[in-house]
């Protein structure tokens, strides 16, 4: 039977589902990297140089360190997190700070302290949910049945 959107009702469950699975593998997959690197990867000290800018949907000004760094080798790097946060907060201007990378792949990096682990843990908890509502309309809804 369907209902007034066009969809049978029986695969209503789908769309959290397959939303839900792919935020949940995305923050998973990103919670299971940044501790592998923490655990693993080589440590530097670096320096924030300046900052990358940005805009929000609203207008708000948000901000990412831009910090340089070397290995031991000498190799000189700079690094910025993908997440932008709307203050500079501690990471102003010539702080030290501690840098995780990958000896094999230096540019492959992450920010002591910024590195996005509670973004990450939001999107899997997010995921879970939504996977979780998918399967409870999956358990609930009648199989030849409208809600």
């Amino acid at each position: 039977m369907d209902n007034a959107s066009g969809y049978s009702a029986p695969y209503a469950f789908m769309i959290p589902l397959i939303l839900g699975s792919f935020v949940l593998i995305i923050g998973v997959r990103n919670i299971g990297k940044t501790r592998k690197l923490r655990r693993t990867g080589a440590m530097a000290n670096g320096e924030v140089i300046r900052h990358s800018h940005s805009s929000s949907d609203s207008g708000q000004k948000l901000h990412s360190p831009i910090v340089a760094w070397q290995t031991p080798e000498g190799s000189e790097h700079e690094y910025c997190p993908s997440m932008h946060r709307s203050g500079k907060g501690r990471f102003k201007l010539g702080t030290r700070v501690v840098i995780y990378y990958d000896p094999a792949d230096p540019d492959r990096a992450i920010l002591k302290g910024y590195d996005g682990g509670f973004g990450y843990w939001l999107f899997a908890v997010f995921g879970a949910v939504v996977f979780g509502i998918g399967l409870f309309l999956l358990a609930t809804v009648p199989q030849g049945g409208s809600f």
